[in-house]
Formats: C-alpha cells, structure tokens, sequence
C-alpha cells in the first residue's frame, strides 16, 4: 500500500498542474526584435475578427489581468522596448517599424488601441498625433500627455513632483537644450490631435483625480476637454481622491468592455 500512495498523490498534483496552465494560458507569447529592439507579442489562441490589438507604451508588466481579459477575447498584445524615449522622433521611427511588422506583414488591424500607462502616454499621444487614422482607441491611465508636467514638473494648473534625473534624460532625448527652450517648444496636450477626433478615435481616461505625479489637470484633462467641445468618441473612469498607484481598476472588466465595444465601428 505504501508504493501506491506516492504515485497517485504524483499523478493528481500533476493533472492539477497541467488543467491550471491550461487554463492560465490563452496565448502565445512570441519574442522577436526589430530596429535592434525587443518586441513582445502576446499571440491569443483564437484571434478575434479583425485581428484587433493593443498596443503598450510602457509598463507592459502593469494592467496584467486587462491584458489577459483582451487576451482571452481574441486580441494580440504588443510592446517594444524603447523605455526612457518619451516618445521622441527616434522612438517613433522604431513604432513605424512595428507597425509595417504587425498590420503590414502579419495583418492585424490597421487601427491598435494605444495603451499610455505613465510616461507611456507620451508614446500613444505621439503616435496619435502622427498617424490619427491608424488608433482605433487611445487609452490613457494616469498618463503624461505634457512633458512639461512631467519629467520636468513645473509648476502648470498644479504642479506635479516631477523627477530630474528623467527630465535630464527627456531633454538630452528630445534635444532640448534649456529647460526654457523645453517649455517653448515642448508639444502640449492637444497640439495636433483635432484629426484624430475627426478619424473616430476613442479617447479613454483611467485617472486618480489626486494624482499628485502626474496631475489629471495638466496631462489628460485638456484632451478630454477637447474631446467634449468637438464632439469626440469619450469614456471616463475617475478615481476619487486616487493618486498615481495603482494604475487601472480592481475589475478591469469595464475597461476591456470599453476597448472591444471602442474598435467595433458601430460603436
């Protein structure tokens, strides 16, 4: 009797192990590089009609149980790793590269939803600016849309705490060469995002509204405000008294819910 207890304890443990991943597990993920930088591609098992995507600017490690919910409804994830590029020319010029991989060569949609955790929202706010017919949503989660509010911190509707060593690096990456030549030419919020109003781009906000890193007042409140003059596609989750942590919501059901409703044109 005592040979026989082991290997059944062994083998349920292991049928336990193997359901679980099983059922964890709704993609594929796939590592490749382009321009000389990593990519990461979450593959879904069953790609949804349309191939629909999203796209991260940042933090690809956050918004874990959001990504799995798209994930699970046939959706692609999709990151590259140009972190502490703030969403520069040179940055930009790698998402091209991405881009002509995952719609031209691999045929999923020609509008990604951006996904701007953070500093990743000066990456979707750039590549909207850019290109405002190939977003589908722009997704900003206590995002910076305002260079000025964030690294650099100065003092705007509110002042936010910023951080020096990342406006060292903003400024050297960009090429500005004074914080006054920064604050001049620096693009604000809503510079060049009428178009992409006009091509249907959903504009989501996830914010604290006592982010006291990166101010809701200077970043993504003036798109929003924007969105609602011209009569732009909108959704808003507030967070009460909320600072910049944690990002999304407990139950990002909502938000998936506004992502997949948000590339259907009928939305």
């Amino acid at each position: 009797m005592k040979h026989t207890k082991t290997p059944l304890r062994f083998i349920a443990a292991s049928l336990l192990a193997f359901v679980f991943c099983y059922s964890a597990s709704a993609a594929t993920v796939e590592k490749i590089s382009i321009a000389g930088k990593p990519v990461t591609i979450k593959v879904p098992d069953q790609p949804a009609p349309g191939k629909p995507w999203l796209w991260v600017g940042e933090f690809p490690g956050q918004l874990k149980a959001f990504q799995e919910g798209l994930v699970e409804k046939g959706w692609h994830v999709v990151y590259v790793g140009v972190s502490n590029q703030f969403g520069s020319h040179q940055a930009m010029e790698v998402w091209e590269k991405v881009y002509k991989e995952m719609h031209g060569q691999r045929g999923l949609s020609a509008k990604p939803a951006l996904l701007g955790i953070s500093r990743g929202g000066l990456y979707g706010t750039a590549w909207t600016r850019l290109h405002p017919d190939r977003v589908s949503v722009l997704y900003l989660d206590n995002g910076v849309c305002d260079i000025r509010s964030w690294p650099a911190g100065f003092p705007l509707t509110k002042q936010g705490k910023g951080s020096p060593k990342d406006w060292e690096l903003c400024k050297a990456e960009i090429g500005y060469a004074s914080d006054a030549e920064a604050g001049e030419k620096a693009a604000k919020p809503c510079d060049g995002m009428l178009p992409a109003i006009r091509a249907g781009v959903l504009l989501i906000s996830c914010h604290g509204t006592g982010d006291s890193v990166v101010p809701y007042e200077d970043n993504a409140a003036p798109l929003v405000k924007m969105w609602q003059d011209n009569g732009g596609r909108l959704k808003l989750f507030p967070k009460e008294g909320a600072d910049h942590h944690p990002h999304g919501l407990p139950d990002p059901a909502p938000l998936i819910e506004a992502l997949v409703l948000g590339v259907s044109p009928t939305y």
